[in-house]
């Protein structure tokens, strides 16, 4: 389906769903200028923010098709609506991690505690750019945004993030990690506010992975089972002020199978 929008210019936030269908493929392209400024696809089967975007004073091209059958959103129509509420809602349920790789490049989505984990996701390709790392290079991870306490530098502010929320449809939870073994540093499963899952780790092993150990993000995996069909939460908490103990996530999905790496978790508790 292809329609068009005049737009007199400035900030538009774009919001999508699949609806009905696995997922959806879109575009927005200026006639005048003929510069796409949106091309995507997406698998959010109900209403989520996407992004935001700047298109100066014209008529655009705007398209959207849709995949095949087997979105799970009760509503069952496929949508890009562009409006001017350019932020999330905190209170939305999702049905999958809402930006759980981060690849807005903004915490879109995710509620920020503590100055630990910056105003921002950190951009690989930034940080490989000016060497914002002591040794070997980010590794493990072929996306473009990460969450970390990792500030380029010698020390480490306490913080934490935490997802909207999300129902639990498949018995994994799938994510991204580096950290050290630390008490202070650990990935928590939230219901009703409350953690259902708490998991520390340990991918800075360097008998076991090597002298690039704490730039190499490691494939984490938490059991979801016990949370079927119930609103979660994720959280990342990172309390130490200690050197070099930074943690540092993404890619967070729901899976119906697990993919950890072996010997990285540490510790994990159910309830």
């Amino acid at each position: 389906m292809t329609d068009y929008c005049l737009w007199h210019g400035g900030l538009l936030g774009v919001w999508v769903a699949s609806g009905d269908t696995k997922s959806i493929s879109y575009s927005i392209r200026g006639l005048k200028n003929n510069i796409t400024y949106v091309n995507g696809s997406s698998t959010y089967s109900c209403v989520t923010f996407l992004q935001n975007v700047s298109l100066p004073a014209q008529t655009y091209n705007v398209t959207l098709r849709t995949g095949l059958p087997g979105g799970n959103c009760t509503d069952k129509y496929a949508f890009l609506k562009l409006n001017t509420t350019t932020t999330a809602p905190s209170n939305a349920l999702y049905s999958q991690v809402y930006n759980g790789n981060f690849s807005t490049g903004e915490y879109n989505g995710w509620t920020l505690s503590g100055p630990g984990f910056g105003t921002a996701p950190l951009s690989i390709a930034k940080a490989d750019a000016e060497g914002c790392y002591q040794s070997a290079p980010w590794a493990g991870y072929n996306g473009s945004y990460f969450a970390t306490t990792f500030n380029c530098g010698l020390s480490n502010s306490p913080g934490n993030i935490t997802s909207s929320l999300f129902t639990v449809n498949k018995p994994f939870l799938n994510f991204k990690i580096i950290s050290p073994e630390d008490a202070s540093l650990y990935v928590e499963v939230l219901y009703n506010n409350t953690p259902a899952v708490i998991a520390h780790y340990n991918t800075y092993n360097i008998s076991q992975f090597g002298a690039t150990a704490p730039y190499t993000f490691r494939n984490a995996s938490l059991p979801l089972i016990s949370l079927a069909g119930k609103p979660v939460q994720i959280r990342v908490v990172a309390t130490t002020l200690k050197h070099h103990s930074y943690i540092a996530v993404t890619g967070f999905h729901m899976s119906n199978t697990p993919s950890s790496t072996p010997g990285i978790l540490v510790n994990l508790t159910t309830s």
